[in-house]
């Protein structure tokens, strides 16, 4: 989502005459989007503020910090203009918010918002405050967005969202109202975008309904869940939606329409209060998933959580050994994944610089391919790069 924001920003700029420049040192302006998601994030996107300050230039702030705490980076940023909302930044360079430009961010794959916003209150999470309440974007909109892409000639979208999956709730707390496999029909049947990819999905909406239709091949082989946990207690101090057997549920699910779909999930090691003993079922959850691809976070305290006020907060050298261990696993599971599609005939989107994705989210080789094209390559381990 920070990524289609940003491409929102930069096309309504170009739009009205302004240039982005590859180098820095050549920008009379310098816009950062911060991210707030962790504590780690909250640090880094101050430091990356106070770094473009130094450069003499005119730095803008967007994004999750000052929505979050506009006070706090107005007192801490000094010399920059910071923005609470995208559309003061558009009107400071005299940009109506009615009608911009629609966002190209490559021409080869294009991320579509379907909703905004969070009800859930998972105890490690600021976003739900930095990105306001659930909120559907209509279908019609949706399918719009798709069609313009097509003109465009993108081959492949990536629905988006901050909790995409609760598409159609009229609350993100109550799952069972989800209507995501209602919009993903309509896609199907009044769009011809050949390729569909899913940002990061809850576990918890994920029905029967959402399968049955994910055996559509113009889906991606390829789905990010937003676990955080394979701890049963864990899940519940941190007040997730779902539990471990729904992860279960959902691979053994997603393997018996698609065989060789790749499954990738989002964990957090030292949650408060992590013992050995749960630190141990996470790692076991995930070698008995076999992830295809894992992103392993240290829990790093946000302020403004019910987890960094917990008290029983996990040593940094344990949290550290932890993460190490469960991203060795990852890699392990990560190079078998890749070895067992060898041989395979792959449908593969070309990219720049002479490289692409599978479906299933390996990168390959496409040496003299054109860009934009979706063409089959038989993987080995001459061509495969990741």
């Amino acid at each position: 989502m920070n990524w289609l924001d940003s491409a929102r920003i930069g096309a309504a700029l170009q739009g009205v005459g302004h240039t982005i420049v590859e180098n820095e040192k050549d920008a009379e302006y310098i816009v950062v989007n911060t991210c707030t998601v962790t504590g780690e994030a909250d640090r880094k996107s101050r430091q990356t503020v106070n770094s473009a300050g130094k450069e003499q230039k005119q730095v803008a702030v967007m994004g999750c910090g000052p929505k979050v705490d506009s006070d706090k980076w107005q007192h801490n940023s000094v010399n920059s203009l910071i923005f609470g909302h995208e559309n003061e930044l558009l009107k400071h360079f005299g940009i109506e918010t009615e009608s911009l430009p629609f966002p190209l961010t490559s021409r080869t794959r294009l991320p579509i918002a379907i909703q905004q916003g969070c009800d859930n209150q998972c105890s490690f999470c600021i976003t739900r405050v930095a990105r306001g309440r659930h909120e559907n974007i209509p279908a019609n909109d949706v399918i719009n967005q798709i069609r313009t892409a097509e003109e465009m000639g993108i081959k492949e979208i990536v629905l988006t969202g901050i909790n995409l999956a609760a598409w159609g709730c009229s609350n993100s707390n109550r799952a069972a109202e989800s209507e995501l496999p209602n919009l993903l029909e309509q896609i199907l049947t009044r769009t011809t975008i050949p390729r569909i990819r899913f940002s990061s999905l809850g576990p918890e909406y994920l029905n029967s309904d959402f399968f049955d239709l994910f055996a559509d091949t113009r889906f991606c082989d390829y789905l990010h869940l937003s676990v955080q946990s394979g701890s049963a207690s864990i899940l519940q101090r941190m007040q997730r939606g779902h539990g471990v057997s729904e992860i279960m549920r959902i691979a053994e699910q997603a393997r018996a329409v698609r065989n060789d779909v790749a499954l990738a999930c989002d964990m957090i090691i030292g949650f408060p209060g992590e013992s050995e003993r749960e630190f141990e079922e996470t790692f076991d959850l995930s070698k008995s998933i076999d992830f295809a691809k894992m992103h392993v976070f240290p829990f790093s305290a946000r302020e403004g959580t019910l987890a960094a006020s917990m008290t029983d907060q996990v040593d940094g050298l344990i949290k550290k050994e932890r993460a190490s261990l469960l991203r060795q696993l990852a890699r392990d599971m990560r190079e078998k994944f890749t070895v067992r599609q060898y041989g395979k005939p792959l449908q593969v989107l070309v990219e720049g610089r002479e490289s692409g994705l599978t479906g299933n989210y390996i990168r390959v080789k496409t040496p003299g391919k054109p860009e934009g094209t979706i063409t089959e390559i038989v993987l080995d381990d001459e061509n495969t790069l990741s």
